[in-house]
């Protein structure tokens, strides 16, 4: 079997479950209105919802009624209706949300196998004679939470979601009676009312630190608990046992500096000290837990000469721990090892005098392992402790590891500020012969401080080699290179990091533009050809982490030109990392929107280049994807077991061969298709009228939705934006065109049997082809068109016309390959949640054109309901950036 043979899910056909939670969503949220604006209100609310559905449905009379009415709502009245439009697309999704939950409990109770679990990957594996111990023992799966301006959900909000969410599965408990159910109605009224008097939007822009704190709460609120359950799930599905925890985390905010002027060495040293506190949080909270629970008499449990040494050492080492003074200590030891542990752990979050913490999270360990030791059951061994010991393992006292992100020209500016003459040097190997010689004499250059971006990059890797002694090499791990370009831009950094005595970073080239991936494995190649640098890797066990960026990429060339540079990169960076001897790990800077490796992540995975996995994959979870996929413990496990099992059955199972005619018409494609997509974007003079006018992107800088800015300073034009923006932009609008524009033209002119070939029996192709359905099936041109109305007249149909013949292109080819009469026809779950959200989300984007023509037009008091109307479209499309 290769990885194509491994199933895709089954349609699933709507559940009752579904339907009826929006309607005890919708019916309580009406009731909250009534009280809080009154039923005329309500009315209108809901008469409003009918007659966007009626212009979807085609009805041009709704139209005419739909434009008047909104035309004549006063500023002061249009917020409200935008924020009920809102509240109910959330509900929404909540209610998708439950019921996906609702469905694996299904599985699970009835013993069917769910696809794209660890059950059925079982399955597969053995189909095929895998031995799976190998295999589970070499997987390294890393996900990267980063802050990007994409998460319009305050955290506050998010609260009220959770709350509502917990409120419908205790609703769903066949068990509960009608009292139980009327107080429970009457809990989630209030919730709603809470959440209805609580601001949509930041009236601030968030800062760094309010970042941090955001991503630590998943942590906090899910992951701790839900990486062990999946842990112990891949030794029950698979029958093995882990000797190494398989999943860990690392984290941008805090140390991402690209083009962020409030993140530097004091962000990075906070961001520390928060991640450290919240992870001996939750380990004392965790241990005390055991305490209560291991009652363990000394007449029932093995007392070894290790443990009694131990606890008389605790009891030195420790005189003012709680412990001392419980009366049954003596006769209770393993509660009382745990309780000078909880001790210990405060006195590692909290020094007291002279008392002792601990050194680092392997002293943790070593005490647990004592405990552990003595329990004289197996039953216990492999419960509450043994998830505990798994947390110390994944999670340590950094909780994740902080990157450090900074792009290459400040790295350059850096250098040739402090290392003479690298600013006068005359080309690329003159740079490299420089940084080689600095690199193996260990050169410091000059003691100076440049000032600037360049001069804080400086401190921040002073920082980080402070941090190695505080915290331990695994609090900043890595440092990512943005815009990588040319191998002194990585030897730039590695020197920096040498002087600044940071030896412990791995250094990560991030390739993004498509003539930096296409060099990628040139440069590379001088890398590995480099003394000094092979003496880095040497230190960091000869792993390199290379990083491919697929949201400037995607910016650069469209959406297809950019899929395949990235698929030839990788092919060739595993290919030529094997020759080398070197362990390549690819780290896959992924968004959530389509046009920069959104969708579906057991797919993506599964259609990565033959060699180019090997059981190792690090991934970045941006934005909104982070609450979509932990915001719930079972989807978040959910999700964990699909990434997982993609990792596998990518590892195990070989790819088909790939046809030389296949790659041949993949070059025609890309090549088309970014012809068609740069001459729009970037060689059309008007065409940048043309998107400030009909996508809100002038508005998306004054909304608080993140702490960096949406441009890049001394850029003009599109080159200008940061690709979250650009796609955000084009989100708002449901045109959604950096995902599919070009892809029609190049398509269409191509062999239309061949196609269907490679769509049949090549999985990255399938995926592209996937990726693309699914993006055009979130586009609506019949909403977009709207938007028209704001673009002055000289232009507005000539781009048009175009837009609209693209996009009939391509769903007219897409269908043709697949074989299907409507887009995701073969999908029809996920047809329908999508459709689901389209009588929320239309009356927001009406909304949102009424709102543009009125700010524009210079009336200050629509620009707060507009902000509002963008927060709710983000919320119901959720992959916005």
């Amino acid at each position: 079997m290769t990885r194509l043979d491994v199933p895709s899910p089954s349609p699933a056909t709507a559940t009752d479950g579904l339907a009826h939670d929006t309607e005890l969503l919708s019916a309580s949220l009406i009731g909250v209105l009534e009280e809080q604006m009154g039923r005329v209100f309500a009315s209108r609310l809901q008469w409003l919802f009918k007659t966007a559905a009626s212009v979807r449905a085609g009805d041009e009379t709704a139209v005419g009624r739909l434009v008047s009415y909104l035309s004549g709502v006063p500023d002061e009245s249009v917020e409200p209706i935008i924020r009920a439009c809102s509240l109910e697309l959330q509900l929404a999704n909540i209610a998708e949300e439950r019921e996906r939950v609702r469905r694996r409990r299904q599985y699970d109770a009835t013993g069917e196998v769910q696809r794209e679990s660890l059950a059925e990957t079982a399955e597969i594996l053995e189909r095929n004679n895998v031995d799976v111990a190998p295999l589970a023992a070499q997987l390294q799966i890393e996900h990267v939470l980063t802050a990007h301006p994409t998460e319009a959900t305050r955290r506050s909000v998010l609260d009220h979601q959770w709350d509502v969410a917990a409120l419908l599965d205790r609703l769903d408990d066949p068990r509960i009676g009608h009292s139980r159910r009327r107080a429970l109605l009457e809990e989630l009224r209030e919730v709603l009312t809470l959440w209805w008097q609580t601001d949509e939007l930041r009236r601030i822009r968030p800062r760094v630190e309010d970042e941090v704190r955001r991503n630590l709460f998943f942590f906090e609120a899910v992951l701790f608990d839900a990486v062990p359950a999946v842990l112990a799930e891949i030794e029950h599905a698979l029958d093995v046992r882990l000797v190494q925890p398989v999943l860990s985390y690392g984290s941008w905010t805090g140390g991402d500096m690209d083009g962020h002027p409030e993140v530097g060495a004091d962000t990075l040293a906070r961001a520390l000290q928060l991640h450290r506190r919240t992870a001996l949080t939750l380990f004392r909270d965790r241990v005390d837990r055991l305490a209560r629970m291991f009652s363990h008499s000394s007449l029932r449990i093995p007392l070894s000469q290790e443990l009694t040494e131990s606890l008389d050492q605790d009891a030195l080492d420790l005189p003012s721990a709680a412990v001392l003074r419980r009366p049954h200590r003596e006769w209770e030891p393993l509660r009382t090892k745990l309780g000078f542990v909880h001790h210990r752990l405060g006195n590692t979050l909290t020094p007291r005098g002279r008392e002792p913490g601990y050194a680092d999270a392997q002293a943790l360990r070593r005490d647990l392992e004592l405990v552990l030791a003595h329990l004289n059951s197996r039953h216990v061994a492999l419960g509450t402790i043994r998830r505990l010991l798994w947390q110390v393992d994944v999670f340590g006292f950094h909780l994740a590891g902080i990157d450090i992100r900074q792009g290459a020209g400040v790295l350059r500016e850096a250098t040739a500020a402090i290392l003479p003459g690298y600013g006068d040097a005359d080309g690329e190997p003159r740079r490299q012969a420089l940084l080689t010689e600095a690199l193996a004499s260990g050169r410091r250059g000059i003691e100076h401080d440049p000032g600037g971006e360049a001069g804080e990059l400086l401190r921040v890797l002073d920082t980080v080699a402070l941090s190695a002694d505080a915290y331990g090499p695994q609090a900043v791990p890595a440092f990512v290179i943005s815009m990588t370009e040319h191998p002194s831009d990585v030897l730039a950094a590695t020197w920096l990091a040498q002087r600044a005595g940071a030896t412990s970073l791995r250094m990560v080239p991030l390739f993004e533009t498509r003539s930096a991936l296409e060099q990628a494995p040139a440069t590379m190649a001088e890398l590995y050809a480099c003394e000094p640098y092979v003496a880095h890797l040497r230190a960091q066990a000869n792993r390199q982490t290379v990083m491919v960026g697929y949201s400037d990429s995607g910016k650069d060339t469209g959406y297809v030109g950019s899929t395949w540079a990235l698929y030839n990169a990788q092919e060739q960076l595993a290919a030529q990392a094997t020759e080398a001897g070197v362990v390549l790990e690819l780290f896959h800077g992924r968004g959530g929107s389509p046009s920069r490796g959104g969708g579906r992540t057991y797919r993506a995975i599964l259609a990565q280049p033959e060699g180019t996995v090997n059981g190792r994959i690090r991934i970045t979870e941006q934005g909104e994807t982070v609450s979509a996929r932990y915001a719930d413990a079972e989807l978040a496990e959910r999700s964990l077991e699909q990434t997982i099992s993609a990792v596998m059955l990518a590892s195990a199972l070989p790819n088909p061969p790939v046809r030389d005619e296949w790659r041949a018409e993949m070059e025609r494609l890309s090549e088309r298709s970014r012809e068609r997509y740069r001459g729009l974007v970037y060689d059309d003079p008007e065409f940048l009228r043309f998107f400030g006018q009909f996508a809100p992107i002038a508005e998306l800088s004054q909304l608080n939705i993140g702490s960096r800015p949406p441009s890049r300073k001394g850029v003009a034009g599109v080159e200008s934006l940061r690709a979250i923006p650009w796609v955000f932009a084009w989100t708002q609008n449901r045109l959604l065109l950096p995902s599919w524009y070009g892809a029609g033209t190049a398509l269409a002119a191509g062999d239309l049997e061949l196609q269907r070939e490679m769509w049949r029996n090549w999985p990255f192709f399938r995926g592209l082809i996937g990726t693309l359905e699914m993006a055009l099936f979130k586009s609506d041109l019949g909403v977009a068109e709207r938007y028209l109305s704001l673009v002055d007249d000289d232009i507005a149909q000539r781009f048009w016309a175009d837009l609209v013949a693209e996009y009939d292109s391509v769903v007219e080819r897409v269908l043709t390959i697949t074989n299907q009469g409507q887009l995701l026809d073969d999908t029809p779950a996920l047809q329908r949640r999508l459709e689901h959200r389209n009588p929320w989300i239309d009356p927001l984007s009406h909304l949102q054109v009424e709102l543009l023509r009125r700010v524009r037009s210079g009336r200050e008091e629509a620009r707060s309901p507009l902000l509002a109307t963008i927060t709710g479209i983000a919320a119901g499309m959720r992959n916005t950036g």
